[in-house]
This record gives C-alpha cells, structure tokens and sequence, in this order.
C-alpha cells in the first residue's frame, strides 16, 4: 500500500492530481480507519502501464526519466527509495516542466536483469526517451555504469548523475570491495536460510 504522497512520487505527478482522480473514479483508493488514501501497488502498477503505452503511442513526444533503487526492503521501509524519487522528479520537472517517467528496483546493484533498469533500456532504445537522471552513480549500478551509459547514449538518451562524487582511486576501490562483500554475504544469508527452511520442512512430515 502506498500513501498519496508516495503514488504521486511514483507517477511523476503532484498529491492533488492523485485526489481528482480518485473524486473522478479514474483510480481505486482504499480507505484507513482515519479516511486517510491508500494506494494497492497493483493499482500503482496499472496506471505506470498506461503511462508507459501513452508514450508508446506517441512516440514523437520524448520524456525524461528517473530512476531510482535501493539494495533492500529495510532502506525501502526507511524511505531512501521515496527520497530520491522526491529528488528526482523534483529535478526532472524543475527542468523539464513535465511529468518524467519513474523507474524503480529493490535489489542488488551488481544484478544487471533488474526489472526496472531493463524496462528503462527498452523504452530508451524504442527512442521515448531522451534524460535520465539518477542521485548517484552506484544507484545504477555497482559496476559497468560506463558502459550502462554509453549504451544510453547510442540510443541518443543522456544521462545526468545528480551527485557525482569525487573519489581517489584508493576510495574507489575499497567502495568495490565493499560492495562485493556485502553482495557475497547476502547470498551466502540467503542460502543459508533456504537450507534451514528446508530441514525445518523435512522435520515437519
């Protein structure tokens, strides 16, 4: 569920358009004990998809996009991933004056089939879009953000990086590292935990 700040985040549009349509009934908004919108993530879903087909439809009106991610549920829970949504699509319309298109994942930035990074390269090679932004580097990817972007650019797509940091090689690499050991740790958390679950259910008959 997501609240309406949240959804409009997502969608790229301001709260109150979230609440005209629901007074219009072109969105299904459930209701808490305290009347406050919620917003089902398959409802989210279905509108990100009838976005997505209005540009295909028109594919002479080029977008911009955000994309953003975050390595977990946790940091989702905590509020990175709608932070730098809030960052994004602030930065996107302050430049563009127009409603960007949002790309998300929760995952690890050394896995290159996320869904939404491979949703982004396919509208950009389809040509509808013509910016990404993202805050930083390493929220496209770990590794192979080099040629992450230059395959964008082949398809005429630029992409901007909001805050680059300044890193000396040492910094650099020690940040690799880092991000190896905490990927190689989560798999082995991960394999872990399916084994003990499957011994628990063999227990069990």
């Amino acid at each position: 569920m997501f609240s309406v700040s949240q959804a409009a985040r997502r969608l790229g549009v301001c709260t109150k358009t979230i609440r005209r349509w629901d007074t219009q009934g072109l969105i299904h908004c459930l209701r808490t004990p305290g009347n406050r919108r919620r917003i089902p993530l398959i409802e989210l879903n279905r509108l990100l998809g009838l976005f997505h087909r209005e540009i295909l439809e028109h594919p002479d009106k080029k977008r911009c996009a955000v994309y953003a991610r975050v390595s977990g549920h946790r940091q989702k829970t905590d509020g990175d991933l709608d932070r730098q949504l809030k960052t994004l699509t602030s930065h996107c319309k302050s430049h563009f004056k127009t409603r960007p298109l949002v790309f998300t994942d929760i995952g690890s930035g050394l896995n290159m089939k996320r869904r939404g990074l491979r949703r982004l390269i396919a509208l950009a090679q389809k040509g509808v879009i013509d910016t990404v932004f993202i805050t930083h580097r390493d929220r496209l990817a770990r590794f192979g953000v080099d040629l992450l972007q230059r395959i964008l650019e082949d398809y005429e797509v630029k992409l901007v990086i909001l805050m680059e940091e300044d890193r000396t090689p040492q910094e650099e690499l020690v940040t690799d590292m880092m991000a190896l050991i905490a990927s190689f740790s989560g798999r082995v958390y991960g394999l872990r935990g399916a084994a003990l679950k499957r011994e628990a259910t063999h227990s069990s008959h």
